[in-house]
């Protein structure tokens, strides 16, 4: 937008956030923190189904709130009021418990809204007061703006869903001429050869297909099936993740070209095979400040691979609630082998003090209480043809985060139930 959108009391509120969003919450809590005179952290979550999650939930947030720096917060209930104000209540609670002051709680359902911390019955009658999203005058301005507000979160879901039908048979078998061609590159080559040939391959393949981009066209399949094979081999998805973060950090036109790569290959992408390029875009998204976007490709690579390390890196930084100025650029530096039964040094992390690296663990149940979608305020599973050739190409840390990330911070439980909205 180019001015931005001014908001003269709830109801106005209320009818911008599904364009803020991206799409129309229900059975929801939206959760807004300020500081100073801006908002800097939003997240959405689905109402939890009990008072015992509830209060889990709401801690979580009020830490989340809390490390972020909140000094005040605006929370706004989608449903009815059995479902919507225990868990309002309780989430405001827990941030005015860390000395965050509660701005105000609204809870809205069927077209009505109603203030939990006002009981004058000329401001805020016990029926609530009417309000029309659709019909607003602020709904007219975000549409001019371009901003869109789709049904729900499946809708938005959906743009970046794989192929199916004609679209993944035939993204299968280019994903057959891929692998046969990866093991035509490496057959014969010792392992230190077959690193630089697959790095030297994958460079040549991200800078063809950028220009791609730059230039308003796209990939064939093909060209799809061999980026998606060689960033499974993880001495180029680290150099992949690195040009895509030094590329967003610079700005201009460079991060546009990224985002519509990465999005197409998370599109085009064989679903069995889409979590090294999901994570990548979820990591855009997030540097992008967009939280939802990141949710929902985290979501693309994490169905995909459960254990896959890196997407686990993005669960914590998003579970956590960092913003992109809490995590330090990721750098070319390479982890050295360790001679045989010497054991791991702790790792220094810029400004985050010394943290004892781990052993990879699997990504956590997927079946966890639901969470939010968190941002700044700024074939079948399985058949991917022959052998997944570039899985015998990577060594013990299949799938983990590029050398010079580092992980965020000391990782409780990382956080689908701070990650993923559930519908």
């Amino acid at each position: 937008m180019a001015s931005p959108m001014r908001l003269r009391g709830p109801a106005e509120l209320l009818s911008a956030m599904p364009y803020l969003m991206g799409f129309h919450p229900s059975d929801s809590l939206v959760a807004l923190g300020l500081r100073g005179s801006g908002l800097h952290l939003q997240l959405r979550g689905d109402l939890p189904d009990d008072g015992d999650a509830g209060a889990v939930l709401a801690e979580h947030y009020a830490r989340l709130f809390r490390r972020n720096g909140i000094e005040g917060a605006l929370l706004i209930g989608y449903g009815p009021p059995g479902r919507a104000e225990p868990f309002l209540r309780a989430v405001g609670a827990a941030l005015a418990g860390r000395g965050i002051a509660i701005l105000d709680m609204l809870r809205t359902h069927d077209g009505r809204y109603w203030s939990l911390l006002c009981d004058a019955p000329g401001c805020c009658p016990p029926e609530g007061r009417p309000f029309d999203p659709e019909t607003s005058i602020v709904a007219a301005e975000a549409t001019l703006a371009g901003l869109v507000a789709l049904p729900d979160r499946d809708a938005m879901a959906a743009r970046f869903a794989g192929p199916t039908g004609p679209a993944l048979a035939a993204m299968e078998e280019a994903g057959n001429r891929a692998n046969l061609r990866i093991l035509r590159l490496v057959t014969g080559r010792d392992a230190a050869a077959v690193r630089a040939v697959v790095v030297a391959a994958g460079r040549a393949a991200l800078e063809a297909a950028l220009a791609r981009y730059a230039a308003g066209r796209r990939l064939t399949d093909d060209e799809v099936a061999w980026l998606q094979v060689l960033l499974h081999v993880v001495a180029f998805r680290d150099r992949a993740w690195e040009r895509l973060d030094r590329d967003v950090r610079r700005g201009g036109a460079g991060a546009e070209h990224h985002r519509l790569l990465w999005t197409d290959l998370v599109r085009r992408c064989e679903p069995c095979s889409v979590a090294p390029a999901a994570t990548l875009l979820s990591y855009l998204s997030w540097r992008d400040g967009n939280g939802l976007h990141a949710s929902i490709a985290l979501d693309r690579a994490l169905d995909a691979d459960p254990d896959y390390s890196a997407a686990g890196l993005m669960a914590e930084i998003l579970g956590r609630g960092l913003s992109p100025a809490q995590v330090p650029a990721i750098s070319g530096a390479r982890r050295r082998r360790r001679p045989p039964g010497r054991p791991r040094r702790a790792a220094t992390r810029p400004g985050r003090g010394t943290l004892p690296t781990r052993p990879r663990r699997a990504a956590p149940d997927r079946r966890q209480a639901p969470g939010p979608d968190a941002g700044p305020g700024s074939g079948p599973a399985g058949d991917c043809g022959p052998g997944n050739a570039s899985e015998r190409l990577n060594g013990p840390e299949r799938g983990g985060p590029p050398g010079g990330a580092g992980r965020a911070g000391q990782p409780g439980r990382p956080a689908r139930d701070a990650r993923r909205s559930r519908r």
